[in-house]
C-alpha cells in the first residue's frame, strides 16, 4: 500500500498555512519589532517573504490535484518499468525506489519487498495524482 492518502490533505494544508504565515509575518509585523535588525528589518522581511512564497509555490501542486482527490480521479500507469533505481538508506534518508513507467518517474513509498532486479521484470499498476506526483496506491504483479 502506498502512502496514506490523508497525508495528502495534511501536507497541502500545512504548506499553505505556513506559506501564508511567513508572507503575512514579513508584511504586517511592526517595523520597530525587536526581532528585526537593519533598516526597518528589510533583509529579514525579504528572506521570510521569499521563503513563504517558495512554500506557497510548492503547495500549489497539491491544490491543483485537490479536485482529483475529492472525485477520486487518479491517473493510472500500467506496465513493466523501463527503469528501476534503488537507493539504499544513507545517513538521515531512508531507502527509496524509483520506477519509470510510460516515461513517468515516480518514487514508491514504502519501498516494496522486491529487489531491484526482480522489479525490473514485474508488471506495475500505479495510481497517482499527476501534478504533485503523489502516489495513491500501487501494486506489483
Amino acid at each position: 500500500m502506498a502512502e496514506d492518502i490523508n497525508s495528502f490533505i495534511f501536507i497541502m494544508a500545512a504548506g499553505t498555512i505556513s506559506g501564508l504565515s511567513l508572507v503575512s509575518f514579513s508584511i504586517f509585523v511592526q517595523k520597530d519589532w525587536k526581532g528585526f535588525r537593519g533598516k526597518n528589518g528589510l533583509p529579514i522581511r525579504i528572506v521570510l517573504g521569499g521563503m513563504g512564497l517558495l512554500v506557497l509555490i510548492m503547495s500549489h501542486f497539491f491544490w491543483v490535484d485537490f479536485p482529483n482527490y475529492i472525485t477520486g480521479d487518479y491517473r493510472t500507469l500500467e506496465g513493466v518499468p523501463s527503469e528501476v533505481e534503488y537507493f539504499p538508506p544513507s545517513g538521515k534518508t531512508g531507502e527509496s525506489l524509483f520506477v519509470t513507467v510510460e516515461g513517468v518517474r515516480l518514487p514508491l513509498n514504502p519501498v516494496p519487498e522486491v529487489s531491484e532486479e526482480e522489479a525490473e521484470g514485474r508488471y506495475f499498476v500505479i495510481k497517482y495524482f499527476p501534478y504533485s506526483s503523489w502516489i495513491v496506491d500501487y501494486e506489483i504483479e
